[in-house]
């Protein structure tokens, strides 16, 4: 994960079902404190750094080979007892 940070990607986690994780990781960028905080899950948890054990999904938003970036303008957290999804009502494509 260090190399999508450094290579340039921005990365959302758009779904979320592992112990540890609530609402409030749904839509975090995957940078630096994120991996810090997975880091500290996985010791207080077993979680891997990779989400096995559980499951995330991600959207990517930029990265080097996209000719426009992704613009989200509105979405909606979808939470259910351990789960949950971001749900993105309305986003644009725009120019870097």
């Amino acid at each position: 994960m260090d190399e999508i940070i450094t290579s340039g990607f921005k990365v959302i986690l758009v779904s979320v079902s592992a112990e540890g994780l609530d609402e409030s990781w749904l839509g975090r960028r995957i940078d630096k404190e994120l991996l810090d905080e997975l880091l500290l899950l996985h010791e207080k948890y077993g979680m891997h750094l990779a989400f096995e054990g559980g499951e995330a999904e991600t959207l990517v938003l930029d990265c080097p080979l996209f000719k426009k970036r992704i613009k989200i303008l509105n979405t909606e957290k979808i939470w259910e007892r351990d789960s949950g999804y971001l749900n993105i009502k309305k986003a644009i494509l725009e120019d870097k």
